[in-house]
């Protein structure tokens, strides 16, 4: 009551019989609700010209709240009231309407004969960054002449509850108030923020989902109030205006959804009431189904059924509290106290906007402060909750100790420990799983033309199906696909061992034939049991030459480009593991791939799989899926194969592991290797920029093939473009690290820059790979010598001369350090 007194008496200081707001210099901030009049225009035929008229003017009302409401309503309505300014000078102020969810605002100042000066536009159907004033709410920054009485007329629409609240200030005062209200806003939504981080802290340390619900209840919350407020418009997403404009019913409703979910499991609702948690399922189920309309459909309507939804929830989530109260438990206690304070709030906001309660300091900002309340009182709630059930259970386990006979506590001893061991053998597999995923190669691989592509999926967690891709000596490419007998952890050690068989084999072998000896002869060493391998073993030379080998497994299909013919590769051999006998029948045989020709490598477990008639899929399926994906590319090939394959096998259950791997000499690789071969010679007769043209053609084609950035790197050298040289050597090292030449040419690059610590440094790298390497050496004296290291480098010329005793630079060098060090 005080608090309106004072307002009144403030106003009717402010306020004349004429119905003017008088700026005195005493003013500051005016809200002037109680002296604006109001008209309301139900069809929102009415335009300006017609609201000046003398027998539509007469129809404003004056109404005598300070923030007028009227809740949802599509009609327009029109505001009028006048300022007076009775300083001596003129004065600027700022108009506030203070609701942000305002659609359409239009302003028009009109002088004593019904002229309009000026007509301006607003509100949240507009960008965020045609606002006079960078602020949550719509501004409009108006000027008053000394003496100027004018009127103001402001015509208002919007989808939302129509709330009239608005303020004149001073721009100082007004940008004053913006500043400490962002620090309070600040304040709350970071203490929230806090909590709802701590919350779920907690939910990945106990794995509780009432805190994971409660996190995205109070989330959405929060987004909800930021997008009521226009905070959101202001910082979140000031440029997206349609998700702005739509967002507000879609938060209200995933926020309803995820408290009833959180209401569910912290009252235990499957236990307590059953009945009860039927409901809320349902009305969960409905919601969800609800939420995308909430884009779609009329927004006011939709936000009248999201304000009535909320108050059913609010009477459901009492009724719950009520019952499971009653039943003692009592965690529920800290809830019901946040939830009844909360709601009440929420309910009155919900009032509010239908016009049925006034805008005040309660309605407008109860809820943020009854929801911070919450947020701490449920956190204590959950903690509560945790210590009860705590208690709880050690409640129930000391009767059970007491009722339950020895022979049933050692049967629960043995419970536990066998699900405690079946927990430890599922994370053995899971981690068993993750190590033979990591084993298998990247793909897709790319090498010199060769390109790869596979996919492979066990049929439990780990299987005996692997393959792995190799860069072996003279530049030759090694491509292996196996299949280990059996499945699941036998067949996974299997093929652990293969791969490692493999993997040091082809270190010093290149032939398939004496690869698999190699490893029939380690596994059969490890192996003691029935297991055994089969592989298909190709190697792919510099010039497409191809050596394979067999080792009983399936046979692979290559497609020829040219013509499109279909063929399959074979030789003697059988398993490996299993018996010595099988060294002797292991051979190779050699073909020739040209551009674009492709190998398909697979396992039994993709050809001999079965639909629900009991059919293979068969590699005549596959045949003729790589004839008509023959102008697709590897990757798009392999995945028109798995597509084909999952819905031939879909109703049956998978009976072995799959592993398939793709093989395509690529046909752009050709125009690639004419262009470097050209600009190979081309730098090889030292016509340098010819060299670096034909290059770059090289590059474009594939930006990551070294042998051409060495090339470039290398003409670039020649011509004293040294940044250039450094760009192309370094990205050729990034592959080829051991090549000490190339670091010397790296070296000298940097020293002619003047990056000596950089020249320096990559010269010790040439000398890693080459200690007696005299131009690398050198580099690493000058280098020294220009970063004022002169006892470093003294070491280094005295090294050289020892390699060679009459080179000029180190004799020449030394006598100026030998000099140096004399005076």
């Amino acid at each position: 009551m005080g608090f309106c007194l004072l307002f009144l008496i403030f106003s009717a200081r402010h306020l004349q019989a004429d119905n003017a707001f008088i700026i005195d210099p005493g003013f500051q901030k005016l809200d002037i609700g109680t002296g604006f009049e109001i008209l309301e225009d139900g069809k929102k035929t009415l335009t300006i010209d017609q609201v000046l008229r003398p027998e539509i003017s007469s129809l404003f009302v004056m109404k005598k709240r300070i923030s007028p409401s009227f809740g949802f309503t599509s009609s327009a309505y029109w505001v009028r009231f006048r300022v007076e300014n009775r300083t001596d000078s003129d004065v600027t102020f700022l108009l506030e309407t203070a609701y942000p969810l305002l659609d359409d605002i239009k302003l028009y100042r009109v002088d004593d004969r019904g002229a309009i000066l000026e007509s301006r536009t607003g509100g949240k159907m507009r960008p965020f960054r045609e606002r006079e004033v960078d602020y949550r709410n719509w501004v409009f920054r108006c000027t008053e002449k000394a003496g100027a009485v004018t009127t103001y007329i402001l015509r208002v629409t919007t989808g939302s509850s129509m709330n009239l609240s608005m303020h004149l200030w001073t721009p100082d005062v007004f940008f004053y108030n913006v500043t400490r209200e962002n620090v309070l806003q600040g304040i709350y939504y970071g203490a929230i923020l806090v909590m709802l981080i701590y919350n779920l802290f907690l939910f990945f340390s106990i794995r509780d989902m009432s805190y994971l619900y409660y996190v995205l209840y109070y989330a959405f919350f929060l987004m909800f109030q930021l997008s009521l407020n226009g905070l959101a418009a202001q910082y979140l997403w000031p440029g997206s205006q349609w998700w702005a404009n739509n967002n507000l019913v879609f938060f209200i409703l995933l926020s309803i959804i995820f408290a009833l979910n959180f209401c569910r499991t912290f009252l235990e609702m499957e236990r307590t009431i059953p009945r009860m948690n039927e409901i809320f399922l349902v009305l969960i189920m409905l919601l969800i189904i609800f939420v995308p309309f909430s884009f779609f459909l009329n927004y006011r309507i939709m936000m009248m059924g999201a304000i009535s939804i909320t108050f059913m929830t609010a009477l459901l989530v009492s009724i719950s509290l009520v019952k499971v109260l009653k039943k003692g438990f009592k965690p529920a206690r800290f809830y019901a106290i946040a939830w009844s304070f909360f709601w009440v709030m929420v309910v009155l906001h919900g009032l509010r906007s239908f016009a049925l309660l006034p805008d005040n300091m309660v309605t407008q900002w109860g809820m943020q402060a009854s929801s911070f309340m919450e947020v701490v009182l449920i956190s204590l709630g959950l903690a509560d909750r945790i210590n009860y059930l705590k208690k709880e259970l050690e409640s129930l386990n000391e009767n059970l100790e007491n009722i339950v006979e020895e022979r049933t506590e050692e049967i629960n001893a043995i419970l536990n420990r066998m699900e405690k061991r079946d927990n430890e053998l599922q994370k053995e597999l899971d981690l068993a799983a993750d190590i033979q995923r990591g084993i298998l190669p990247q793909t897709p691989f790319y090498h010199e033309g060769v390109a790869v592509e596979a996919w492979s999926r066990s049929m439990g967690k780990v299987g005996g199906d692997f393959f792995d891709i190799f860069q072996m000596q003279g530049g030759h490419v090694g491509v292996l696909i196996a299949d280990a007998s059996g499945h699941g952890m036998p067949a996974a050690f299997i093929t652990a061992l293969a791969k490692i068989s493999f993997a040091e084999t082809i270190q010093t072998q290149l032939f398939p034939r004496d690869i698999f000896v190699n490893v029939n002869n380690e596994l059969m060493k490890t192996i003691k049991t029935d297991d055994f391998v089969t592989a298909f073993f190709l190697v792919i030379g510099p010039t497409y030459e191809v050596f394979y080998g067999n080792a009983s497994h399936v046979l692979p299909i290559i497609l020829r480009r040219d013509g499109l013919v279909v063929e399959e590769w074979d030789t003697n051999g059988l398993f490996m593991g299993a018996m010595d006998i099988a060294n002797e029948m292991y051979e190779d045989r050699q073909d020739i791939l040209n551009f674009g020709d492709r190998v398909l490598l697979f396992t039994d477990g993709l050809s001999e799989a079965k639909n629900t008639g009991g059919e293979n899929f068969g590699s005549g399926r596959l045949k003729n899926i790589l004839v008509e994906t023959v102008h697709l590319s590897i990757g798009e090939v392999r995945d028109r194969i798995i597509k084909e394959w999952n819905g031939f096998t879909r109703g049956t259950e998978q009976s072995d592991d799959v592993t398939l791997v793709i093989v395509e000499i690529d046909p752009v690789y050709r125009d690639l290797v004419l262009f470097r071969e050209k600009g190979f010679k081309l730098l090889s007769r030292g016509s340098y920029d010819e060299a670096v043209m034909e290059l770059e053609k090289a590059l474009a084609i594939d930006a990551s093939d070294e042998k051409t950035h060495l090339y470039v790197g290398e003409c670039y050298l020649n011509t004293a473009n040294y940044p250039r040289a450094v760009e192309h050597l370094k990205e050729y090292l990034g592959k080829n690290e051991i090549d000490a030449n190339v670091w010397c040419h790296l070296a000298e690059a940097y020293l002619h820059l003047r990056n000596f610590s950089m020249a320096y440094q990559a010269a010790q790298k040439a000398l890693q790979f080459r200690s007696n390497f005299v131009r690398a050496l050198v580099v690493s004296g000058l280098s020294l010598k220009n970063l004022q290291k002169k006892k470093e480098a003294y070491v280094v010329w005295k090294k050289l001369l020892t390699i060679d005793p009459k080179h000029e630079t180190a004799l020449q060098e030394m006598r100026h350090i030998q000099d140096e060090f004399g005076k």
